[in-house]
């Protein structure tokens, strides 16, 4: 049938129909993945709240009979645990500066100038990102061994930072690939040197990528379990995860609210700082997906 045979009316309101469908389609696929992450979320916090017995009661109840703060209490006022806390946030904080630090003379060669084999090497780099860490801990730990680094804050200082580099420098390549190399150029013809370049010109400039860089770089670090279990042995050097992970297996039958409130506390840092940056991640984000 030619299209002067169709009326008009009927087309519009078809394509209305299959408009509404999308939409209604999305809302629903939506509705179903956030009943899917939030319904667990929800649970773990509202266990935070019971007691074991509770937890094991049939049927099972989201909301507690009575809100208990006590497993807090018992998790806060535990002696050992600054100590953990501490472990974690200092790991975390010189991990982050070490990767960016170095992430960004790479990603601005990368981005900013021109040599052989430019791509192949980029490719490279994030090679490591693409192997299981759990491979890598057997070579590592023999490295260390011999460097005579077991049981120390160095040896975890230098793995964290190791692993976290590669994906970094994907990141900031991207963002600095997005700043006019005019720029860079002009700065060189009015007698800045490399160091004042990035430091002055360049990182004020790609504070969004850096900001994303810091975020993902903290929440690896925070959360890091493999090495700090395979390098230490001290109890001097636990982390939060590593404490968690000992607290869950000396308690013979779970302790489930015990378990979930430890967890809970040990993430809400990260939440704060992800919520806090959050609009700085997804600028970094969409800018190097667009490379402007």
């Amino acid at each position: 049938m030619s299209s002067k045979g169709r009326n008009p009316q009927k087309t519009a309101g078809g394509a209305l129909k299959y408009r509404i469908g999308g939409i209604a389609l999305t809302w629903i696929l939506l509705g179903f993945m956030m009943v899917w992450i939030v319904l667990p979320l929800l649970w773990a916090v509202l266990s935070t709240f019971k007691t074991p017995i509770e937890i094991y009661k049939v049927p099972i109840r989201i909301l507690p009979s009575r809100f208990n703060f006590g497993n807090y209490v018992k998790v806060l006022s535990d002696s050992r645990f600054p100590r953990y806390l501490m472990n974690t946030v200092m790991l975390t904080a010189v991990t982050t500066l070490l990767t960016v630090f170095v992430s960004m003379w790479a990603a601005y060669g990368f981005a900013q100038m021109r040599f052989p084999f430019h791509h192949t090497l980029l490719l490279l780099v994030l090679v490591p990102r693409l192997i299981p860490r759990i491979s890598l801990v057997i070579p590592l730990y023999r490295t260390i061994v011999q460097l005579g680094l077991l049981n120390t804050y160095a040896a975890l200082v230098i793995t964290y930072t190791v692993t976290s580099i590669p994906f970094a420098v994907w990141i900031l390549t991207d963002v600095f690939r997005s700043i006019p190399r005019e720029i860079g150029e002009s700065a060189f013809m009015d007698g800045a040197n490399l160091l004042r370049l990035l430091w002055r010109i360049m990182l004020p400039i790609a504070i969004p990528g850096v900001v994303a860089v810091v975020i993902f770089t903290a929440r690896e670090s925070w959360n890091e379990f493999p090495f700090v279990l395979s390098f230490t042995t001290s109890a001097e050097l636990r982390t939060l995860p590593y404490q968690l992970f000992l607290f869950r297996d000396t308690l013979g039958i779970e302790d489930w609210p015990l378990i979930n409130t430890f967890a809970i506390i040990t993430i809400l840092p990260l939440l704060a700082a992800y919520f806090f940056f959050a609009k700085h991640v997804t600028s970094s984000i969409v800018r190097g997906a667009v490379k402007l």
